[in-house]
């Protein structure tokens, strides 16, 4: 595995294996760092389909509202390497921020049919602008085939797939379904901040989403939602911070399952001071 730590070297080897055959794909997987097994499937996708595959590791700071969070993200960079290297990652992009971000740079404001203001965005404000400027980036100096995102971050994948559409990039979006711990709780950098018990308790989280998709022949949607938050908040020390049935595609929040084509269920909940994400598609 080669670690690329330039923007301008980064371009120049991936023109060399374009060069080489007009006909190479190039996947891309961009990351902020301590990699998990929900990290890995998104490479091993990216490494079955692709001849070349470039993960980033970028802790982006316009993503962070809070400078406490920042400063607290995990950065263990030497095992990631070797996860990189387990998983047959071809190339690390491994930038400084003046790279991503140079002197010139001027931070852009991207049109992204209000999917930045709502549900995540409504508690994060900035947080997918900062997304989109740095993914934007990312694909300038890439030119991926195909960019490989987690199904966990939903509403990041709905802002990525509105980035590729407005500025017209030749990339694929694919989106890999969520890595779970086995207990059920999803997968995320952000679970080593839980405690051992902690860890294994949140698996109600997954729970409550499950039980929430049994239940909408029953009882209805609307109704179903609203017994998975009483679930969620009876547990003890969790806060839901929102859990919303929504349209995949707009993000609007529905109360029939057959208000769109497509449905998913996404949740927040705070449970030991960490935010944990999860969701679940229902049609």
């Amino acid at each position: 595995m080669n670690i690329i730590k330039s923007s301008k070297a980064l371009n120049r080897y991936l023109n060399t294996i374009r060069e080489g055959d007009s006909k190479v794909t190039i996947g891309f997987i961009p990351t902020m760092g301590a990699l998990h097994q929900g990290h890995a499937s998104l490479i091993d996708e990216s490494v079955k389909n692709n001849a070349c595959t470039v993960c980033s590791i970028f802790v982006n700071p316009t993503q962070f509202g809070d400078e406490a969070d920042l400063d607290k993200y995990p950065r263990p960079i030497e095992k990631d390497i070797k996860l990189l290297m387990e998983h047959g990652c071809s190339i690390l992009f491994l930038p400084a921020y003046e790279d991503v971000y140079p002197k010139n740079y001027t931070h852009k404001e991207f049109e992204l049919n209000n999917l930045d203001h709502k549900i995540e965005g409504a508690s994060r404000p900035g947080h997918f602008q900062g997304v989109s400027n740095v993914v934007s980036r990312f694909f300038d100096i890439i030119e991926p085939t195909y960019a490989y995102f987690g199904q966990k971050d939903f509403q990041q994948t709905a802002v990525v797939r509105r980035l590729i559409e407005i500025c017209k990039y030749e990339t694929t979006l694919k989106i890999v379904p969520i890595k779970r711990e086995p207990h059920g709780l999803a997968m995320s950098s952000r679970n080593v901040r839980l405690s051992d018990k902690g860890r294994k308790n949140a698996a109600f989280i997954y729970k409550s989403l499950t039980q929430l998709r049994d239940d909408v022949p029953e009882l209805g949607l609307k109704e179903s939602v609203s017994k998975a938050k009483q679930f969620i908040s009876a547990q003890k020390g969790a806060r839901v911070d929102y859990l919303v049935a929504v349209d995949s595609k707009t993000l609007e929040e529905v109360d029939q399952i057959d208000d769109a084509e497509s449905i998913a269920v996404l949740t927040v909940v705070e449970y030991e001071g960490v935010r944990l994400l999860d969701n679940i598609i229902l049609k």
